[in-house]
């Protein structure tokens, strides 16, 4: 078997389908358990609906370009994949620097009155991939 350029497509379904799997893994456990609160409100919207719709884009685009791209010459495959990757990327900082995460938290190793805000976590289902620390930062700091 020969390797193709549309075979760059499998990177993006191998990024997206650990987050696939976990958001279904946390919206099947909340049906379930009746943890069933999937309010439609700016909070909603950013931090569950938006980063779900990314994760399934994020999925889907890949597998259709798969079938679609199979007989596309080289650069028009490198041209629309690399411009899949620069929207996705993009939409991950800008979820990121805005803090729509769905999981959050912290880990003080003394107390809360010593410690502070230093010792937080945050998981994004979505953008599991993405340093956050770093984005969340941003370069000036």
């Amino acid at each position: 078997m020969q390797i193709r350029p549309v075979h760059c497509w499998w990177l993006g379904v191998a990024m997206f389908t650990p987050s696939i799997l976990t958001w279904g893994l946390f919206l099947g456990l909340s049906v379930y358990k009746g943890w069933v609160a999937f309010p439609f409100d700016r909070y909603g919207i950013t931090h569950l609906y938006l980063p779900l719709l990314a994760a399934v884009v994020g999925f889907i685009v890949p597998l259709f370009c798969l079938h679609r791209f199979r007989t596309a010459s080289r650069r028009a495959t490198w041209c629309v994949f690399f411009g899949y990757l620069a929207v996705m990327l993009a939409w991950g900082i800008v979820d990121i620097r805005q803090e729509h995460y769905q999981m959050g938290g912290h880990r003080y190793p003394n107390d809360v009155l010593t410690d502070g805000h230093r010792y937080y976590f945050h998981s994004y289902f979505t953008w599991y991939f993405l340093p956050y620390r770093w984005i969340e930062r941003g370069l000036t700091s």
